[in-house]
């Protein structure tokens, strides 16, 4: 029984619930809302295949069609306006031939005389190049002689110089070391001479005469001593008391009484100032407290201004916004917005630099991937190091402005249909061959370079997608440090291979030696280092502008909210401020100031007063002492007297102590003085070594201006030889470089022979083109009259009316009938023309329409449904709320009487409603319970009993059994079971298994079990109390014939309940 109490009151608010949907029956409707949702499943399932087959088959069968509808008009204006634009294009061409062959005969002249002109260039510089020859014949000879004699002479004498300047500099350093010794000594002795004269003697002799000084003005102090001490023992000798001072008791006296009245006039004149100042005072908080009101006003107003100023500046602070951090913030972006723009500007300005290895073309077929075009090797490759871009470029050649595809059929495409601007080279990935440089090779050119030579693939970062474009471009070549490790690598036999320098020189192992001057501006590798650097810089420059931004952004609302409040602040101060002003302008505050400064003097006035008074009274507590001093000196004449001279004895004793302490500072004196007199002599020794020294140095120094003199003369005659000899070499260099110049010239000049012979030969070729052209050209007019009839009819119109072609554009007309080419092209290809494309059309497009009815229809369906289920859940809840309603006022009935003066409910859990589940809550004396765990064993039971008897009251049985459920209650509670199942259950029969009294006495028939001789007996016996109290009532404890009778009746009843 324990076990199922406590399973009861354990559960939780949706079991609870649960066991009321049980006894209300709303299985029902549970099972009419599942066979809705099955339904509603079956709709959205036929929703989804309709939805399929629009999806997937009609909607995109009947956008093709539509597709192809469209192209078929296209086709019939495209192929219109092509026929238009051929007639254009075939009269443009007809009068450009004709007008060729109507200027042929004056530019074939023209031709013939330009190729004579050049003949007669040809023929000058011819003779100019033998001249300039003959001149670098006899600079050669000039510089052949002046390398004979002359410089190997001047070079010896130069050389000879040289070691007699290094002998001079040598003893001229020498010297100079020497007289730098004497010159240190000669510091040191003027160093100990200043320390002889300034530090410890004089400072010594200083300090001695100070305490000699001190020492004479504490006898001179002793002496006055004495004296004043002798002037009192005479005044205590003759009667008339004088002191220290020299004044007698009565002129004391008479000093004292003057005082006195001094001090009770200032007393007097305080008296009328504080009375004064206390009656101006009293005038001045007489007015102020009239004004008190508007004082009052305004203290007010201002207090509330205030307030308004704090309430600001706390709605300020509780914004949590950082208005240095936003500035900071600001400033970021306007920086950055700066380097943005110059980043993007010189973006801009490398990007022109390079424009040509940009590689434009069109898409040659519908739908082109664009990645399968890699782009040009140059803009492919990444220069690790800038010094390299210059031998990066010449190794690779006219390779960089190759165009790298993904495959041979990507180069095709480009070629036939991308309509390119130019000549290019196209590196298909799938067809390039390049060979490898073997690592034998390798590590050879790594040990005969040491180090100044690697390969150009190395120095170049790629995509892995582009490797083998990049090798076959980059692959056997190496980038060398300088000239002589080009030439050693190129030309060794483990190596053999090509080699570029720094500078761009080419040593080719065929024999080909390549070099010259190379601008380094003009590198192309350089300038895409610098637009990648400048790109990559863009970037940074644009993300932390960006970042910025955003992070202003999320602060925009609160800043805005800030902006506001610190407007709405600077009002309220200023208010403030204004009122502050108004205040202290008013009358008021300057009646409190001068009340103020009122109550200041008079403040003043009363310490004045009391001073008076305290000088006053110690005036005359002075004169009564004196006065009582006089009075008794004659009585302490002979004290006095003694007195007197024991002062003067102390006196004269401090005057022996102040004599021999000067004595002592004289004797100290005198001894620092002799010490500084002996200094004097070690100072005149120092200074006979200081004159000596000094001599020595004034030797070096004439010493070492002689050798100076001797340097200086050496390196002029030094110099003027290393003149000599360098003009000498000016002019070999001048040979040099005249020779340079002259052949310069010379091959310039042999150059522009080679040019014009290379016009001449351009022109004469042609000079033949232009006669083959005026010829072809009257046959191309006769085949464009033969190949279109109309053309003989309507040339006579032509450059009139529409073949006016100096009104229209003829390019683009050109362009325009390449374009309609293009486009029929691609319609025929691509099945533009589909005669029954209408038709389809309008076929698919009705069977669109009739899914899109059905849909709609199963979608209205669908709605039904939901409403049906709808419908469901609220009769549902309105059943399980009748169920509720109905078991709690029965619960709390049932349990009331098993407990009077208690309650129980079911109420819904706090914050949610009867339908998320109940709870069961107890009251004992109108208190309820925050937990049944407070119930003790038998409470908790009696409320599970009822609970289940209330479950079962919505819908009561016929008949209840009971298995000793008064097992842990007491004999209270058991007796008020048996009544409570009297009042309840009056038309229901229950049979009660208990071993308890209190249960019986409620029965109608007991029946009793007990063992007699070892045998189970059972003896019925019928309760006449029950009878009597409940008469013929149908509850039963047991059973007999009116509970037989009473069984069976509720047999039939129950099985008339089943059945309905």
């Amino acid at each position: 029984m324990q076990g199922r109490v406590t399973k009861i009151m354990n559960m939780k608010p949706p079991e609870i619930l649960s066991l009321l949907e049980e006894a209300s029956g709303t299985k029902l409707y549970e099972r009419k809302k599942d066979s809705a949702m099955k339904t509603l499943a079956k709709k959205q399932t036929k929703l989804e295949e309709i939805d399929e087959l629009m999806n997937t088959e009609l909607l995109p069968t009947l956008q093709k069609l539509e597709k192809q509808c469209e192209q078929s008009h296209e086709f019939a204006m495209t192929s219109q306006k092509n026929e238009r634009l051929r007639r254009l294009c075939v009269a443009h061409d007809y009068m450009s031939t004709r007008r060729l062959i109507e200027s042929g005969e004056a530019e074939l002249a023209a031709m013939v005389a330009e190729i004579q002109e050049l003949e007669k260039q040809k023929t000058d510089l011819e003779a100019e190049a033998a001249d300039k020859a003959s001149d670098i014949a006899a600079l050669l000879t000039e510089k052949e002689i002046q390398q004979g004699g002359e410089v190997k002479e001047l070079q010896q004498q130069a050389d000879d110089l040289a070691k007699k300047l290094t002998e001079d500099k040598t003893n001229y350093k020498n010297k100079q070391d020497l007289l730098k010794s004497e010159q240190a000594s000669m510091t040191s002795l003027q160093q100990q001479l200043t320390e002889l004269n300034q530090n410890e003697l004089a400072a010594k002799v200083e300090a001695a005469t100070a305490a000699r000084d001190q020492a004479a003005a504490d006898l001179q102090a002793a002496e006055h001593g004495v004296e004043a001490a002798t002037r009192e023992l005479a005044g205590a000798e003759t009667g008339d008391g004088r002191d220290e001072s020299n004044k007698s008791l009565q002129e004391r006296l008479a000093d004292a009484q003057n005082a006195q009245t001094a001090a009770d006039a200032e007393c007097k004149a305080a008296d009328i100032k504080h009375k004064h100042l206390s009656k101006q005072a009293a005038e001045h908080r007489k007015s102020l407290a009239s004004k008190d009101k508007e004082a009052t006003g305004l203290r007010q107003a201002f207090d509330k201004a205030q307030q308004q100023v704090d309430k600001c500046r706390q709605s300020l602070q509780g914004l949590n916004y950082d208005a240095a951090a936003a500035e900071q913030l600001e400033e970021v972006r306007r920086t950055e917005q700066a380097a943005v723009r110059k980043a993007k500007e010189e973006v801009e300005v490398l990007a022109s630099h390079v424009s040509g290895t940009d590689f434009m073309y069109r898409d040659p077929e519908r739908g082109w991937d664009r990645s399968r075009v890699k782009g040009v090797v140059a803009k492919l490759v990444r220069v690790k190091d800038p010094a390299t871009a210059t031998a990066l470029e010449v190794a690779a050649g006219g390779r960089l402005y190759q165009v790298v595809v993904d495959t041979d059929r990507t180069a095709k495409a480009l070629l036939e249909n991308g309509q390119l601007q130019k000549r290019v080279t196209i590196i298909p990935l799938n067809k390039v061959k390049y060979s490898e440089t073997s690592p034998s090779v390798l590590a050879n050119a790594a040990r005969l370079g040491s180090g100044r030579a690697q390969p150009a693939l190395q120095l170049v970062g790629y995509e892995p997608d582009v490797e083998a474009a990049i090798k076959y471009t980059f692959g056997q070549a190496f980038v060398c440090q300088d000239s002589g490790t080009a030439k050693k690598l190129a030309f060794a036999k483990e190596v053999n291979q090509r080699c570029i320098t720094l500078e761009g020189d080419d040593f080719n192992p065929n024999g080909l030696l390549t070099g010259g001057s190379r601008g380094a501006g003009n590198s192309l590798l350089l300038r895409l280092h610098e637009l990648l650097q400048a790109e990559d810089s863009l970037a940074q420059h644009t993300q932390r502008l960006q970042q910025a931004e955003n992070q202003l952004a999320q602060m925009a609302p609160v800043a805005k909210q800030y902006q506001k409040l610190q407007q709405e602040l600077e009002l309220q101060q200023h208010n403030l401020e204004l009122l502050q002003g108004r205040m202290q302008g008013s009358e008021c505050h300057q009646l409190a100031e001068a009340l103020a400064a009122t109550e200041a003097q008079l403040a003043a006035a009363q310490q004045e007063a009391a001073a008076a008074a305290g000088k006053k009274k110690e005036m005359v507590e002075l004169a009564k002492r004196l006065e009582k001093e006089i009075a008794d000196f004659s009585k302490d004449h002979d004290k006095r007297v003694k007195t007197a001279q024991a002062k003067l004895k102390a006196a004269k004793q401090a005057v022996e102590a102040a004599r021999k302490l000067l004595r002592k500072r004289e004797a100290e004196l005198a001894e620092a003085a002799a010490e500084r007199d002996a200094a004097a002599g070690e100072r005149g020794q120092l200074e006979l070594q200081a004159t000596a020294t000094q001599a020595a140095i004034d030797v070096l120094s004439a010493e070492v201006e002689k050798l100076k003199a001797a340097v200086e003369a050496s390196t002029a005659s030094h110099k003027e030889a290393a003149a000599a000899l360098d003009a000498k070499r000016a002019r070999l260099r001048e040979c040099d470089s005249e020779i340079r110049g002259l052949e310069k010239e010379r091959q310039k000049v042999l150059k522009d022979v080679q040019d014009i012979e290379v016009e001449k030969k351009r022109k004469e070729n042609k000079l033949s083109e232009r006669r083959k052209e005026s010829s072809s050209s009257a046959d191309h007019l006769r085949r464009l009259e033969q190949e279109y009839d109309w053309v003989p009819c309507e040339k006579a119109n032509f450059g009139k009316g529409e073949y006016d072609f100096e009104r229209q554009d003829a390019a683009a007309i050109f362009r325009d009938f390449e374009e309609t080419e293009r486009r029929l092209k691609d319609l025929k290809e691509h099945g533009g023309i589909q005669r029954q494309a209408e038709l389809m059309y309008r076929r698919n497009k009705e069977e669109v329409e009739g899914l899109q009815a059905k849909r709609k229809q199963v979608e209205d369906d669908r709605a039904q449904i939901n409403n049906v289920i709808q419908q469901l859940d609220e009769k549902k809840r309105l059943a399980l709320e009748e169920t509720w309603k109905q078991v709690d006022g029965d619960f709390n009935a049932i349990f009331s009487t098993l407990l009077p003066g208690t309650a129980a409910r079911l109420t819904p859990p706090e914050g949610g409603t009867f339908l998320d589940g109940l709870e069961v809550r107890v009251a004992f004396g109108g208190t309820w319970k925050e937990s049944l765990t407070e119930l003790s064993g038998g409470q908790r039971s009696l409320l599970a009993l009822s609970l289940v008897l209330a479950l079962c009251r919505f819908k009561p049985a016929p008949i209840y059994i009971l298995d000793e459920v008064d097992a842990a209650l007491d004999l209270n509670h058991t007796q008020n079971i048996g009544a409570m199942i009297k009042q309840h259950f009056p038309q229901s029969q229950f049979i009660v298994v208990s071993l308890k009294e209190g249960m019986f006495n409620n029965a109608n028939v007991i029946f009793r079990t007990k063992f007699v001789d070892g045998v189970s007996t059972v003896t019925r016996t019928v309760n006449d109390s029950a009878h009597q109290q409940r008469g013929s009532r149908e509850n039963a404890v047991g059973g007999g014939s009116k509970a037989s009778q009473r069984g069976a009746a509720g047999r039939q009843a129950l099985r008339e309940s089943n059945r309905g």
